[in-house]
């Protein structure tokens, strides 16, 4: 499905997408770095499989049919986040004539610049068929996931979704993609190269953030995220630390119940946070 785009912790011995070996207290004495990395390549992967989803951008690459309509969804679970390049039987189509949202790619008339163009797209309107109707015809490129952010405090304003925000001693930019209370998604981002405490202004109020880290960009996952993975990373190291269950049963202190929920890693402190996290099938449309 293609490779991530996300940062690692950086410095560490051993680190993935959402901890690294610092945040894990019960490694077993003489431990060495590949086998805590192996640990928490196996955690990590474990999360995305039971919640269907990944909390940094990952690039995806998929084949579909064409539905001979003008909408075309791709049944990829994680949100999609941006989509790169599209071909209709091995040949291109102009970024111009497409857009996204988080389920599908359609027709996008939008950044029509000649009659030409024009003319294109109303036929393949006329025809509802921007996908023609094929076996494995319509091939897409692009990243899904959850959007790599710039970790902010003292945001003392707001931001507008859209703008372009810059700083760094590169002249970094970013693109506002959210505006969330506690922190700026950001999509577009040329560089990581913000300094520690630097102040970005911007947005219509003239807002100001500091940059909350040393490297500007990170990944850093939802607090529950990093939290389970912690719990299954520790859980490894020393399989008496939680509660375990299975469908139907829940041992506690060597008592068993019985419960209707179905377990996720089977752990109870672990699934408690994983929950909320997790993502249903993306129904198809057709327009």
């Amino acid at each position: 499905m293609g490779t991530g785009t996300g940062t690692r912790a950086a410095g560490a011995a051993a680190s993935g997408y959402y901890i690294s070996d610092s945040d894990v207290d019960n490694w077993a004495s003489g431990a060495t770095d590949a086998e805590k990395q192996a640990i928490i390549d196996r955690v990590e992967e474990r999360i995305h499989k039971l919640t269907k989803d990944f909390f940094y951008p990952k690039a995806f690459a998929v084949d579909r049919d064409g539905n001979g309509a003008s909408r075309l969804n791709l049944n990829l679970i994680p949100n999609i986040l941006s989509v790169s390049a599209i071909s209709l039987s091995g040949v291109s189509l102009s970024t111009t004539y497409y857009t996204h949202d988080k389920h599908s790619v359609f027709l996008d008339t939008t950044n029509i610049t000649t009659e030409h163009e024009l003319r294109y797209l109303l036929k393949r309107v006329e025809r509802s068929c921007l996908f023609p109707r094929g076996m494995r015809n319509i091939h897409i490129v692009g990243s899904y996931g959850w959007t790599e952010r710039l970790d902010m405090d003292n945001i003392s304003g707001t931001f507008a979704v859209g703008e372009i925000i810059t700083g760094g001693t590169s002249g970094a930019t970013a693109k506002v993609n959210d505006v969330n209370p506690l922190y700026l998604k950001i999509s577009g981002r040329s560089s990581t190269d913000f300094q520690n405490n630097e102040e970005i202004t911007g947005g219509t109020s003239e807002a100001t953030a500091d940059v909350d880290n040393t490297n500007g960009a990170v990944n850093d996952p939802p607090e529950m995220i990093k939290e389970a993975c912690i719990i299954c990373a520790r859980y490894r190291n020393n399989d008496t630390l939680y509660t375990t269950y299975s469908e139907g049963t829940e041992t506690v202190a060597g008592i068993s119940y019985t419960t209707k929920q179905k377990p996720l890693t089977g752990l109870r402190e672990a699934d408690m946070l994983l929950r909320p996290y997790v993502r249903k099938k993306v129904r198809a449309m057709v327009v």
